[in-house]
């Protein structure tokens, strides 16, 4: 079973934004904006909720949301709270996209990644334990990067939906079920 860690999404305000105002004029629970540290100010609209982070040039990224409708609920939600300074018109149009959906899975399985990385192809994986315990699988046939643990354990990245997650992770399945019968 796939399961969802992360959705990721962004748009654009159309407008230059003052981010030191901004932190200050939005009632949220949480904002910082330290330009010394990094350059985007960042807010959440409930405590420990999904993050927002905000650019000069208005564009905006949010993540952490557990589902697609999650992030598009936050997205609205930000939006009225942008409207209501001013800064955009109640219906502006940001051009907001889902750009990731970070996805868990299992195969149930302890995986020899050496093995794995060869039977896949050295052409679509990299395994370098010494930089990194798992194995980065970037199949040609589906969209989406998947890093594959030796406990079985996988995170998929890349996708911007959960049924393409869902096809990646069914074909390192295949892959993998054919490689270690």
């Amino acid at each position: 079973m796939v399961d969802i860690a992360n959705v990721v999404g962004s748009g654009d305000l159309g407008a230059e934004i003052d981010l030191q105002n901004l932190g200050a004029d939005l009632e949220v629970p949480f904002t910082e904006y330290n330009p010394s540290n990094y350059h985007g100010l960042y807010a959440r609209l409930e405590e420990d909720g999904p993050l927002i982070t905000v650019y000069r040039s208005g564009k905006y990224i949010i993540s952490g949301c557990s589902s697609v409708e999650g992030l598009e609920r936050v997205n609205e939600q930000f939006l009225v709270k942008i409207a209501s300074l001013g800064i955009v018109e109640r219906n502006y149009e940001t051009g907001f996209t889902v750009q990731n959906v970070v996805c868990t899975a299992t195969l149930d399985r302890q995986v020899d990644l050496n093995a794995l990385s060869i039977g896949l192809g050295l052409e679509s994986t990299e395994y370098e334990p010494e930089q990194f315990p798992g194995l980065v699988y970037r199949p040609e046939a589906v969209p989406g990067v998947l890093l594959v643990f030796a406990n079985g354990k996988c995170v998929i990245t890349g996708c911007r939906d959960l049924d393409t997650a869902t096809e990646a992770f069914s074909h390192l399945q295949d892959r993998a079920s054919t490689l270690f019968e």
